[in-house]
This record gives structure tokens, sequence and C-alpha cells, in this order.
């Protein structure tokens, strides 16, 4: 089974320098050694900036800057990172049908990991994910019909509140 997990930086995902810390965690090179990583709705070559241009457009360069998942695989369930680096770039299309969205598939532990993050602000018009039930609820069901097409059935939501894990 798939376990999806939530962090919230401890309060730290609202200060200005927010999004390139967890950009720089999650596309640290040591930890996402087949180089899988990508994005929707970003610029590349200066992701972090790319989202924080959104925010300030839309005037909300306050408050929760970024949402930060992990949806880790056992090894059993998925070991290729090929796929894992499929999946977290259909996850990122998904999200970034409203917001922008970067990936990175982590291969740093016994099992397969992929970092998902996404600015808190819409590109299209502005809005907010404050993760309320029936946005989270969406997203989940939107994962667990991706994960589906690579044949794993259960996808678990950890609700427990953790800091980022230390780089």
């Amino acid at each position: 089974m798939a376990i999806i997990k939530t962090f919230n930086g401890n309060g730290n995902y609202r200060n200005e320098n927010a999004i390139q810390f967890v950009t720089d965690y999650i596309f640290n090179p040591y930890k996402t050694r087949s180089g899988y990583l990508g994005g929707f709705g970003v610029n590349p070559e200066c992701p972090a900036e790319s989202m924080m241009i959104v925010s300030e457009q839309f005037g909300k360069s306050n408050g929760v800057q970024l949402r930060h998942y992990v949806l880790s695989f056992a090894p059993c369930e998925l070991a290729n990172p090929t796929i894992a680096n499929e999946i977290g770039g259909r996850i990122a299309q998904l999200i970034g049908t409203e917001y922008q969205a970067l990936y990175a598939v982590h291969e740093n532990r016994e099992h397969l990991h992929i970092h998902i993050v996404s600015n808190s602000v819409s590109y299209i018009d502005g809005h907010r994910f404050y993760g309320k039930r029936k946005e989270f609820y969406k997203l989940m069901e939107g994962m667990r019909k991706i994960l589906r097409d690579y044949g794993i059935y259960r996808l678990i939501y950890d609700s427990q509140k953790e800091n980022i894990p230390s780089a």
C-alpha cells in the first residue's frame, strides 16, 4: 500500500524562503540519484522563483506558501524509479491544472518515495489551496486513479503532523 503524508514545515512554510528551501531539499542530487524530477507550470531553471512570482502577482506573498506531500511505496510494491517518475509527473500534471507543482523521486532510503510540492496560490485566479477536506479529498482521489494505472490499489493517508525531514 502506498502512503501519503503531508508536511507543514512546522510553520516555516510561511516565510519568504520556504519555497527555495523545500525546492533545494527535494531536488538534492544525493536523494535523486537517477535525476528523476520535474514540474508543471514552472520554469525548470528556477522553479522556486517561478512560484514566488505567481504569489507576488496575486498579492499573496504572506501566509502558507506551499503544500508538501510525500508519497511512499513499499519495496515490493514499487522498486522501479522510472515508474515512480511517471507517477510523479502525472501527479504534478494533476495538481498543475490549477497550481504550479514540482516533484522529485527520492532513492536514498530502502523504499522509493516521491516528494510533491505545490504553490498554495493558483496561477489561474490567485485563490489559495487551504487543504480543506473537499480540496484534499479531490486531490487524493486523483492520486488514487493514477496509482491504479500502475496496479497500486491502496493509498493510505498518514495524518500524523510532522516537520519536514532533515536534509
